[in-house]
């Protein structure tokens, strides 16, 4: 299912004012449609990319439900471990770098893992934010089964800051291009069962082996992950539970409507919600997924 890439993720957050501060006002994103939730009659505020001097706009990078009663989840519980969104090139990075650090946004981290640099940060509500750039892909390496080669080291900040001028500096805003939401990461409660679940339903292939650390890899096509799962603080913890503050839905988008077709045959019980464009199923941790067309 190469065709399938990964789509904007829902929050479901309690304090929507500082939620939408963080996001429009030091992450700056912006508000582009408000509308509610037919179940639960719940606001839902969708955010992208600012316009550019053309006036077009990116596609969503994510949605935030507004739940002033979310419950909190436990600590060990199966749910969001960040979401990451993409940005084009290091030159991009370095300027998000530099926009964020101007609107004192606390960095949680920041890492290199060889097919790509990143930067670490919180929202208000302790939701996951990775911000990214890939290497060019002839960079990766793959190991002797054909698996990508990653691993989590210092990343040179010094030299991502260097990729702008001091008056690019003074000018930087975030995402200066194209940013699009490049994979998500997840707490699971049992590595293998989640493995065998993205692989056999819904057609995930294993890209990075990190087993034997807690952890594993996955894509469509031959990226570097479109998802993580980890058991590094879920190992046989807590389901997630619909209502609890975090992550609301994963959301796949297939460029094919026949594959929701072949994906709702195989899902006959697990199947929430089913329409002519969307299928919305849980995975064996209690996290909603939604999988929706864009054709």
């Amino acid at each position: 299912m190469s065709s399938m890439k990964v789509g904007p993720p829902t929050l479901r957050v309690r304090d929507l004012r500082k939620e939408l501060l963080f996001y429009e006002e030091q992450m700056g994103l912006r508000v582009s449609r408000r509308f509610k939730d037919e179940t639960e009659n719940l606001e839902l505020v969708e955010l992208g990319l600012k316009r550019n001097s053309s006036g077009d706009e990116g596609l969503p990078l994510l949605t935030l439900k507004h739940d002033p009663d979310a419950r909190d989840a436990p600590r060990d519980s199966a749910g969001l471990f960040h979401f990451a969104i993409l940005v084009p090139d290091r030159k991009s990075l370095a300027s998000t770098f530099f926009a964020l650090e101007k609107s004192n946004v606390p960095f949680h981290g920041f890492a290199d893992h060889l097919v790509s640099e990143s930067l670490y940060l919180y929202d208000p509500e302790q939701n996951g934010i990775e911000i990214y750039r890939d290497k060019p892909r002839n960079e990766w390496q793959r190991d002797q089964k054909g698996h990508v080669v990653m691993d989590t080291l210092p990343l040179d900040l010094e030299s991502v800051m260097k990729e702008l001028t001091e008056q690019e500096r003074r000018s930087a805003t975030t995402f200066p291009r194209e940013a699009i939401i490049g994979h998500m990461h997840l707490r699971v409660r049992n590595l293998q069962r989640s493995l065998t679940f993205y692989q056999e339903k819904l057609g995930f292939k294993l890209t990075a082996d990190w087993s034997a650390h807690g952890a594993d890899f996955l894509a469509f096509g031959d990226y570097h992950h479109h998802l993580g799962i980890n058991t590094w603080s879920s190992l046989d913890g807590k389901s997630h539970l619909d209502g609890e503050a975090g992550l609301d839905q994963l959301v796949l988008v297939s460029q094919d409507r026949s594959q929701l077709d072949v994906l709702a045959a195989s899902f006959e019980d697990g199947i929430v919600e089913r329409n002519r464009d969307e299928i919305s199923l849980a995975d064996p941790d209690g996290i909603r997924i939604v999988i929706r067309t864009s054709s």
